[in-house]
């Protein structure tokens, strides 16, 4: 499992946010500009863009006011005009809850942390992307990780990347120098990716995901160098909400034991952070010895979605599955 000591995942907090643009102030434009965000932001929850589409998805924006918390518009000039855009919050409990009653899985905010390495070769101008990149395909790239609300990385590309891994490496598919490269950031996730040309016309993506013991390859074909860059973003974060998403399997009750626990900071971030988790409907405390809390939960998915989410996180690690033993993180 790909898991580098000290990796955390990343807990989005815009996961119920869009923006969008509207045609004007009126109710209808405004209705219409709602359900885009609403779409937006259920292709973010559920990493599925396809069932977004289906009857299930379309029930859910056929009233898009009844999940509204928040919204404002605001003019935001551009190089013509100044164009309207629409900015809101969805209610995250009562859209969640609905996402899973119309079954389709839920995929909360917790997210693996994921290190972008991507080579472009644009008829023999080639370079690797870094962080600071400022780029039409840097945007895309961006851009499609916030649409699809995958946390993402790139490299430095300084002089101890650069001593590391090269463009060669990256192309050529050598897994083990990019790995070696990358552990000095601790991703939970790395996505390598190589885009070129394809023919007279078009771009074609070849990608890597190497995620929780799993090794995904695939390639995709796009008109265009940011399409072909966001295409591959929304293809690893439609994997990841596939594994890591909670699908409702009916309820069950279960145990969970906590060590290390030496106070009321210390309990009360453990029980905060046991609510919290998706798959989780309820916790109670059935025993309280020394430094150490036995929880009940009430879960809504299966055991293993619970364990999935708990080492993405910070603030429990494993000690004994079997037992379903944890404690708590320093």
């Amino acid at each position: 499992m790909l898991l580098l000591p000290g990796a955390h995942a990343a807990r989005l907090d815009n996961l119920f946010e869009a923006e969008v643009a509207v045609g004007g102030r009126d109710e209808a434009a405004r209705e219409s500009a709602m359900q885009q965000a609403l779409r937006q932001v259920l292709v973010r929850i559920t990493g599925d863009s396809a069932g977004v589409q289906q009857a299930a998805g379309d029930r859910l924006l056929a009233q898009p006011d009844r999940f509204v918390e928040q919204y404002h518009v605001r003019e935001a000039p551009d190089a013509d005009n100044a164009a309207l855009r629409l900015w809101v919050r969805f209610d995250g409990v009562s859209l969640a809850r609905e996402v899973r009653k119309a079954g389709l899985r839920y995929w909360g905010p917790d997210r693996p942390d994921t290190l972008v390495w991507l080579a472009v070769d644009n008829r023999g101008q080639r370079h690797l992307m870094a962080e600071s990149a400022d780029t039409e395909a840097a945007g895309a790239l961006r851009e499609a990780a916030r649409e699809y609300g995958l946390p993402v990385t790139l490299p430095l590309l300084d002089l101890e990347d650069q001593r590391a891994v090269d463009f060669t490496d990256i192309w050529g598919g050598f897994q083990g120098a990019v790995e070696t490269a990358s552990r000095r950031y601790r991703p939970q996730v790395i996505l390598i990716g190589k885009v070129g040309r394809a023919g007279a016309s078009g771009w074609q993506g070849g990608w890597t995901l190497l995620a929780a013991g799993n090794t995904q390859t695939w390639n995709r074909y796009a008109a265009t160098l940011d399409k072909a860059v966001a295409a591959g973003v929304a293809d690893a974060a439609e994997w990841l909400a596939a594994k890591y998403a909670v699908a409702t399997t009916g309820q069950s009750i279960r145990a969970l034991t906590v060590d290390g626990i030496r106070g009321v900071d210390d309990y009360g971030r453990v029980y905060n952070y046991l609510s919290s988790l998706t798959p989780v409907d309820s916790v109670q405390v059935v025993r309280v010895a020394d430094q150490q809390i036995e929880f009940e939960l009430k879960l809504n998915a299966q055991e293993s979605n619970l364990v999935q989410l708990i080492n993405l996180g910070r603030v429990l690690r494993t000690d004994d599955l079997r037992s379903w033993r944890f404690s708590v993180n320093p």
